[in-house]
């Protein structure tokens, strides 16, 4: 009887567990669990062309919705937008996740191509070609010097009124072509040379263009400047003798102008062993309707010796020309005279009379860091599609 009487009481605790614990009761509500995954959705591939210093890619990341608060979206593969995205294909994929732990993907590629030369570097990137228009190679006035003797079909060394600024000559023999470059290696005279009264000690060297370029072109250079204080220049000027009237005048257009070791004390020259120092010329005028001047402009950027850089020019019109540093617009300027007249490329290493000699020569270095370097000139100009 005891023993019943236990049993009894042991149910009857179990009961009361049981039914404090809910049981089976009909009325208590059920709870489903999220079985609904996230949504997302990922913006189109990005094509862009690269260039020298990287390619900064922007876009619009992708947030994830859900039918319940909670969701998150993560970055999970890939580089963010304004990273720089290298050469090749980048998978950007992008993760949404409930709060119930539901996960969906999307991903989009950033596809970065290397420059072509069947267009103008810069202006792939954000510049527009005019409508109806295409670009064509002036292939007189471009080389990707791939050979060993410059073309002489193309170029020309020195001038024959200009053997340089003292105390720098312009010499052939600093001139050569290897690795598909043009080289200008600066040396030392092995002894002084005086020409018309004017004393020389060093050498670079002038490559100039026997085909003129004209009013709406496009010209641009892939360059490595040296790493002395003479300078590393690519530029274009017109040949004053060959006009008449108030077109009796110079007008240079200097695209990049920088040394490699600055020596000067003055203020307006202590960035000119980086980024790009454009300008546009206006002298030697024979009527007092032209104007004489210079408008130019200054942008920052890399150390002109550690690498290669693009230095580019779009000589829109008369009135307007635009600068371009590793394919990107740096100013649009407009010349104090109208630049109507037709100028010829000028690839120059020479001294500078604001930045002087070193007492040591300036030129001690090894031939690399004598040398400046131009892997390629193109030359483009628009004709109809």
């Amino acid at each position: 009887m005891f023993k019943n009487k236990i049993t009894f009481l042991l149910y009857s605790f179990l009961f009361v567990i049981f039914s404090a614990c809910g049981g089976d009761n009909e009325d208590d509500p059920v709870v489903e669990k999220d079985t609904i995954k996230p949504t997302i959705s990922c913006i189109d591939n990005i094509n862009v062309v690269g260039n020298e210093k990287g390619t900064v890619v922007n876009y619009t990341a992708p947030i994830g919705t859900d039918n319940l608060l909670g969701a998150q979206t993560l970055q999970i593969e890939g580089l963010k937008s304004g990273s720089v995205f290298p050469f090749g294909t980048t998978t950007n994929t992008f993760q949404v996740t409930d709060a119930a732990g539901n996960k969906t993907l999307c991903s989009f590629q950033v596809i970065v191509s290397e420059p072509s030369a069947n267009q103008p570097y810069s202006l792939s990137n954000g510049v527009s070609t005019p409508s109806g228009k295409k670009w064509i190679k002036v292939e007189n006035l471009s080389d990707e010097f791939n050979t060993n003797t410059l073309d002489t079909q193309k170029w020309a060394s020195r001038v024959s009124t200009w053997i340089g600024r003292a105390p720098a000559m312009f010499k052939d023999e600093a001139i050569s072509l290897k690795e598909g470059n043009l080289l200008i290696t600066n040396y030392m005279l092995d002894a002084a040379e005086t020409v018309n009264g004017t004393t020389y000690t060093h050498a670079g060297g002038l490559i100039r263009s026997l085909q003129a370029a004209t009013p709406g072109m496009y010209f641009e250079c892939r360059m490595k400047a040296n790493k002395t204080f003479m300078s590393s220049t690519f530029w274009l000027i017109n040949n004053r003798n060959d006009g008449t009237g108030c077109d009796k005048r110079t007008t240079e257009l200097d695209i990049q102008e920088c040394v490699g070791e600055i020596t000067t004390t003055a203020s307006w020259a202590s960035t000119f062993d980086r980024g790009m120092h454009s300008n546009t010329h206006s002298r030697n005028l024979t009527c007092s309707e032209s104007k004489e001047g210079s408008i130019g402009n200054t942008s920052n950027g890399d150390i002109v010796y550690e690498g290669y850089h693009v230095y580019a020019a779009w000589w829109k019109s008369a009135t307007e020309i635009l600068f371009f540093l590793d394919g990107e617009l740096q100013k649009t300027v407009n010349p104090i005279e109208e630049f109507n007249l037709p100028m010829y490329y000028r690839l120059v290493t020479e001294t500078y009379d604001w930045n002087p000699v070193p007492a040591n020569g300036g030129l001690t270095g090894s031939a690399e860091e004598r040398t400046t370097k131009y892997d390629w000139v193109r030359t483009w100009k628009l004709e109809d599609n």
